[in-house]
């Protein structure tokens, strides 16, 4: 038998045209190319959130609306990280806030445990335990649209059974501690604290320094008249 005539061995073959395939022998994959390290401030706040990472940069929290588990944890971390990374204030923003008999007792001791100073700003509506939350820090101040409602704590789930005594008395020691790290941060006897949340009493933001629970009530800009044509 007689072999067929061409070279032996026979040559590979010419490589495509272009465009190349993606899955090609003439063009390999790339390596990959191993992560980074990722610093401390992305694990707080998310690896894609730049508006986060620009606030812990200049040492800014910023709380708004309901709080809930996830928000506070991460509100405690920040707060760590920030305390471990410098010897700076913390600003901490309150923007609408409202939280919990829980949520607010745990940021307190996050902000009581904090080794500098933390100047708290609210701004809109602080309502029922949230109000704790510019009260412990080390300065306050309330914008001129600022309203604080002081408001008892309301009833979690219901329970049944031999539950309920145990809960009750639980809750009640908590509530009583955030009345008393009420009246300490304002320098008023507990017993107006605990009258003025079960008349949910609200105070504007010169009320509230009179009251004791901010420092500075920024006034609100005046209008300025322009030209008349």
């Amino acid at each position: 038998m007689t072999r067929p005539s061409g070279t032996w061995p026979p040559l590979p073959p010419s490589p495509p045209d272009p465009p190349f395939p993606r899955h090609t022998p003439w063009l390999p994959e790339p390596r990959p190319t191993a992560p980074g390290p990722v610093s401390a401030s992305a694990m707080v706040v998310g690896v894609h959130d730049w508006l986060g990472e620009r606030l812990l940069d200049q040492r800014v929290v910023a709380l708004a609306g309901e709080l809930d588990d996830e928000t506070v944890n991460r509100a405690v971390a920040t707060l760590a990280l920030l305390d471990a990374d410098g010897d700076e204030p913390v600003l901490l923003r309150l923007s609408g806030v409202s939280a919990d008999l829980d949520a607010a007792l745990t940021l307190v001791d996050a902000l009581d445990l904090m080794g500098v100073p933390v100047r708290a700003t609210a701004l809109g509506a602080l309502t029922g335990q949230a109000v704790a939350l510019l009260a412990v820090a080390d300065h306050r101040v309330a914008g001129p649209h600022a309203t604080l409602q002081l408001r008892e704590p309301r009833a979690g789930h219901a329970l049944h059974g031999r539950d309920v005594e145990a809960w009750a008395a639980e809750r009640a020691r908590h509530v009583r501690r955030l009345q008393d790290r009420l009246a300490e941060a304002c320098g008023r006897p507990v017993e107006q604290i605990v009258a003025d949340m079960a008349a949910g009493r609200i105070l504007g933001a010169q009320e509230a320094k009179d009251y004791g629970l901010v420092d500075t009530a920024e006034p609100g800009r005046r209008a300025v008249a322009g030209p008349i044509f």
